[in-house]
């Protein structure tokens, strides 16, 4: 169970990203089809659909950045670096 919880950001962002360019392609494919106007509509959908995707890719790895807080790298980087001009300032 725990192992489901850890992977259900990256699930989620492959759902996300598999609609997201999935419907705007076959909407724009339906209303080329409809309207015959060859590529406009899928290529706008295409276009529409990466748009969509990348957002939501950001946005929701944005989010698990920041639950996952300061990476202790760079606590330790700067508690280094904070030491480091305390002694300077004392020579």
């Amino acid at each position: 169970m725990k192992e489901i919880r850890r992977r259900r950001p990256i699930l989620r962002m492959g759902w996300m990203v598999a609609l997201a360019l999935v419907l705007p392609l076959c909407l724009g494919l339906w209303l080329d089809h409809r309207l015959g106007a060859a590529p406009l509509y899928v290529l706008a959908g295409a276009l529409v659909g990466i748009l969509a995707a990348t957002v939501s890719t950001v946005s929701i790895a944005g989010r698990e950045i920041e639950a996952l807080g300061t990476p202790p790298d760079t606590e330790s980087a700067t508690r280094e670096s904070q030491e480091g001009d305390k002694e300077d300032t004392a020579q």
